[in-house]
């Protein structure tokens, strides 16, 4: 043990006097958004009772087994040996403290909404945990692998995932950049108290976050092996510009939706909420902004396909696109206004992502067709969230995601109090709590796919299209898998050659 411990501290010497000639280099990510660098890092630094395989399928985390009762109502885990960060055991107090505080996190964020088919967290020995359910919930199991269920140390502490995170040091002599040390690039380190730390092929990596053209540009240079969080933005670019080999394609669970607020002038009419229904094209988004048949219309609320539900078709699915348009119009105009001489002007909030500028162009000609004409407030992605948060505007494009197979997330949002732009069917909202209490997992989905209905028919939202994301990954990466959940965990990831530049 000694002499273990004399040569970790020669490590630790030669590491902070700039490491040896066959030290490992970092791996190096550019993500395209800040949100997009502290979700690697979370998922990264995160360990829950579950946790996700390359492909993005439930495997054993902190919980090397569980066990599901033949009614749904139970799961009961068995916890592995464990450390956190710094050598703390996890024990099964850990993981319930952990539990019950998301289970306690403010009213409208996702853990909490998430977590009430949970009605009893309990701890039976140190090392087994017990969740009680209302109602069957297989997705739970999935939910438990993100970061926002991880187990914490007494549930507020040090983590026990894979690596550990810090601000990436400076270079001798370089002048701090704005913002820092927020905006710096974060370094991963390698835990060895990691459960699995043996497993972990990676010793280290720098995340840092800029736009799609520099990503793009630094990963063709070679500067860069790993491109994260490509939405839209820089699609193009990376299909022109990148090695077709390291682009890759996956649709994940999102949805990309207008808002419509039902407080605002016009809108307050349902029959004009059809019309904004009726009049869009779905058919033709995805192959105009994504280049492929492949990001699918959203008709209602919900993409698909979510596991277990059948999200309901609108009466006007069968409908052509001229038919629709032509009761559009009817509509319009039973509400006052003519696509002539009474033309309805309708403010678009959006972001100063130029992909919304595309999407709301690829569909500006369908509304115009029947009186309605856009005019766009753009704002700063921040300041577009506090928009929709406030209810200030009258559409708004946003995009909404489940991090898990669940149609839940993008329901939500719609209940009375859950928003601030007027969307509040008490039905719905009644259909969407008596769920939880359902005795059979078909019976659950069924109501939940009877509050989407009610809330499409309402015109809580205009579905618009399933998008397509991107990546970019060096050919010396081996380990990464393009999934529905958008889960790119790095420990699955290995180096497979030796460092070198694209050409």
């Amino acid at each position: 043990m000694r002499r273990l411990l004399i040569f970790s501290a020669c490590a630790l010497l030669l590491a902070a006097c700039g490491g040896t000639d066959t030290e490992e280099p970092p791996l190096r990510i550019d993500t395209i958004s800040a949100a997009a660098t502290e979700a690697v890092i979370a998922d990264s630094t995160a360990a829950g009772m579950t946790a996700r395989d390359a492909e993005g399928r439930v495997v054993p985390g902190l919980a090397q087994s569980w066990r599901v009762s033949d009614d749904g109502l139970s799961i009961v885990f068995r916890l592995r040996d464990a450390l956190f960060v710094g050598g703390r055991p996890v024990t099964a107090a850990d993981v319930v403290a952990s539990v019950e505080l998301a289970r306690k996190s403010p009213a409208g964020s996702g853990a909490r909404d998430l977590l009430a088919g949970i009605t009893r967290v309990s701890a039976p020995l140190d090392d087994v945990v017990e969740l009680r359910l209302s109602t069957p919930q297989p997705e739970l199991l999935e939910l438990l692998a993100t970061p926002a269920l991880a187990t914490r140390y007494r549930g507020r502490q040090a983590h026990a995932g894979p690596f550990t995170a810090a601000p990436e040091p400076l270079e001798p002599g370089a002048p701090a950049p704005a913002g820092e040390p927020a905006e710096r690039p974060k370094r991963l380190t390698r835990n060895p108290d990691f459960f699995a730390a043996d497993s972990v092929a990676l010793a280290a990596a720098t995340v840092r976050s800029t736009t799609p053209d520099i990503a793009i540009q630094r990963f063709n240079r070679g500067e860069t092996d790993l491109v994260l969080g490509g939405e839209l933005d820089g699609l193009g670019s990376a299909r022109v510009t990148a090695r077709r080999e390291t682009l890759r394609l996956e649709q994940p669970r999102a949805a990309l939706l207008l808002l419509v607020n039902h407080k605002r002038g016009k809108l307050a009419d349902l029959g004009v909420r059809n019309a904004l229904q009726l009049a869009v094209n779905r058919d033709a988004i995805g192959p105009a902004l994504f280049g492929s048949q492949a990001a699918r219309p959203v008709l209602g609320i919900v993409p698909g396909p979510i596991a277990a539900y059948a999200a309901p078709s609108p009466d006007w699915a069968g409908l052509p696109l001229v038919a629709r348009q032509e009761e559009a119009r009817r509509l319009m105009a039973e509400a006052g206004i003519n696509p002539v001489s009474a033309r309805l002007r309708l403010a678009v909030a959006v972001s100063t992502s130029p992909a919304d500028d595309k999407l709301i162009t690829a569909i500006a000609g369908d509304y115009a067709a029947v009186g309605i004409d856009f005019v766009l407030i753009r704002r700063s992605p921040r300041d577009h969230a506090r928009a929709i948060a406030e209810g200030e505007f009258e559409l708004a494009l946003v995009r909404r995601t489940s991090p898990i197979d669940s149609p839940m997330p993008f329901l939500m949002p719609n209940r009375c109090g859950a928003n601030r732009h007027g969307v509040c069917l008490p039905e719905a909202d009644a259909l969407l709590q008596g769920s939880w209490t359902a005795p059979t997992l078909a019976e659950r989905m069924a109501a939940i796919a009877a509050a989407e209905r009610l809330w499409a028919e309402d015109g809580a939202s205009i579905g618009l299209v399933q998008p397509i994301d991107w990546s970019l990954v060096s050919p010396r990466l081996a380990g990464f898998s393009t999934n529905a959940s958008a889960a790119h965990a790095l420990r699955h990831l290995s180096i497979v050659q030796d460092r070198k530049i694209l050409k």
